[in-house]
């Protein structure tokens, strides 16, 4: 059963910092612990869908955590299993002469409705978002070892097919506006996997690959922001299994780096849950991970493998986690429920003496404010110089630019937030070694930075969080409302590298005007990326990117 963690820490010693983070309240609720399997839980807003096997028959269950009304959605003897919820729309496979995707409205008096019939279809994995679905389907190529992905428009009631080679393309995943599609593909041994994603562009389906050679990836899922996914590597000469995420629009990529085994994310809103093998217990949890706040919360600590999770956040922030667990021998599905504490937990209290702090107090002492980007740029010689980074932010947060950092003050530069000037020329001047800013991030974020004048200046940007500084033992007990009470526990995610997907593509990589690292952008690319930066400029620019440092979640 899920327990109250007052020593989190002891679980994970290396990974908690000075301040103390906030706690999760909500309540448990077993959705269905009936005699048989009950499985493969997935759920949107109150509704969860789940797979009940029992006497050799298997069907779709529905269940409202709100109501507590459970019923299965009528199969007529057919085999259904795997399901997926969006909203009120269930799908799933059902085996019968074939197998194929249903769809059922649990809203709506009447059957399931199978997707693009098709006789003698083989197609499986259906997932759903929004009006997309998108499935497993082996009838393209008639090989069990190339199955391709295929997405189906429900409202235009119109079939794509998304891949077209000869890899195993598995466990897709879609965003809940329907418009990016993740999965992973492998070579036919089922190794060498990456993800790929593809995005709506208003007319199609775009597809490129989001990892490369850096491991072995899988299980991935996305928000529409950032896609997560597990891979294995080799880190410092051991093979780990860990979670990782990237922007879809590019940017660093980011590692949960946590002892033992973590596998299998799941990612609504700011939160991925995950299951966890902590090395010292043995077995698998359910953990979830706060990406604005940088907080781990482990949700269960049983002697039993918790898996399969997946998680819903709504609009009224109130988030549901559900997962099968091992229980007597039978698999059984639970779930827990509860309110993201609001985005300022510390309202009232002072963080620094008697006053609220203020930008410039965060640059100058972020404490345990969680630092979310870090980037510079440094002025050589010629054409002006450029940085670009992706980073993952929501919410208030800081931006503090400090003039000089490794070299001399710049007396010309501007820093740009996904388009906007936030920093322009005017503030940089040779007595002036920080600037603070108050932003408002929306997400998957894109920070920008450009440095003209005189070689041999540069300066530094760091983009802070909600700052969470401050004393929550003085938080009222009325901010948790729940029987179970779950702390959690600041842990930073080490940045990976600044490569990926990028927005936008440019040549010329050994041109004139290149730094290390750098491409020098044609006269058409710099018409991109100025329009994208709102402030056109005519000369050519230098691209590069710098990897984040960290010191102790500092700089």
């Amino acid at each position: 059963m899920l327990r109250a963690l007052p020593l989190l820490t002891c679980l994970l010693p290396a990974l908690s910092s000075a301040a103390e983070a906030p706690s999760l309240a909500g309540t448990l609720q077993v959705v269905n612990s009936s005699p048989g399997d009950q499985t493969d839980p997935h759920v949107s807003g109150s509704l969860v869908a789940y797979t009940n096997e029992s006497g050799g028959s298997s069907e779709i269950r529905y269940h409202d955590l709100t109501t507590g009304a459970d019923a299965a959605i009528p199969n007529d003897g057919a085999f259904d299993f795997v399901s997926d919820v969006s909203g009120e729309t269930v799908v799933f496979t059902r085996v019968s002469t074939s197998s194929a995707i249903f769809t059922f409205d649990v809203s709506a008096d009447g059957p399931a409705v199978e997707l693009a019939p098709q006789e003698g279809s083989s197609r499986r994995a259906a997932v759903i978002g929004g009006r997309t679905v998108a499935w497993q389907d082996f009838g393209f190529t008639g090989n069990t070892l190339e199955p391709e992905i295929a997405v189906f428009d429900l409202d235009q009631r119109t079939l794509t097919r998304l891949t077209d080679d000869h890899m195993l393309d598995r466990t897709p995943a879609v965003s809940p506006d329907g418009k990016t599609v993740v999965w992973a593909k492998c070579d036919v041994a089922g190794q060498h996997c990456d993800i790929w994603q593809a995005r709506w562009s208003g007319d199609r389906f775009n597809s490129q690959a989001l990892t490369g050679s850096e491991g072995e990836e899988s299980q991935p899922d996305t928000n529409g922001d950032i896609v997560v996914y597990a891979s294995t590597r080799v880190v410092n000469g051991v093979s780990d299994r860990d979670i990782y995420w990237k922007p879809v629009n590019g940017g660093a990529e980011q590692r949960l780096e946590l002892p033992g085994l973590d596998a299998n994310p799941s990612v609504s809103g700011s939160l991925v849950a995950f299951e966890r093998r902590d090395p010292e217990k043995g077995d698998f949890d359910i953990v979830l991970y706060d990406l604005s706040t940088q907080t781990l919360y482990q949700l269960t600590n049983s002697p039993e493998d918790e898996n399969l999770n997946d998680l819903s956040v709504s609009d009224d922030g109130t988030v549901r986690v559900v997962w099968t667990v091992a229980e007597a021998g039978d698999f059984n599905v639970h779930a827990f429920t509860f309110k993201l504490p609001r985005e300022n937990p510390c309202d009232g209290v002072k963080a620094l003496g008697t006053q609220p702090r203020t930008a410039e107090q965060v640059c100058n002492q972020p404490g345990a404010t969680p630092l979310l980007a870090a980037l510079e740029v440094a002025r050589t010689t010629g054409q002006p110089n450029a940085v670009s980074l992706g980073f993952y932010g929501k919410g208030a947060g800081v931006m503090c630019v400090d003039n000089g950092y490794a070299g001399e003050r710049a007396t010309s530069g501007w820093v740009w937030l996904d388009g906007a000037e936030v920093v322009d020329p005017s503030s940089f001047k040779p007595g002036v070694s920080l600037v603070a800013r108050d932003i408002r991030m929306k997400g998957s974020s894109w920070l920008a930075a450009l440095i003209s004048g005189s070689a041999g200046s540069s300066f530094r940007i760091r983009v802070y969080g909600e700052p969470s500084q401050c004393d929550v033992s003085d938080v009222s007990a009325a901010d948790l409302q729940g029987s179970q009470v779950v702390p959690g526990v600041r842990v930073a995610p080490v940045v990976v590298d600044m490569g990926g997907v990028s927005a936008l593509t440019f040549g010329n990589e050994d041109g004139p005007g290149c730094s290390t690292g750098g491409s020098a952008l044609t006269a058409g690319g710099l018409v991109l990326l100025a329009l994208w930066l709102a402030r056109p400029r005519r000369a050519r620019v230098v691209i590069a990117r710098k990897e984040l440092r960290r010191n102790g979640g500092a700089l």
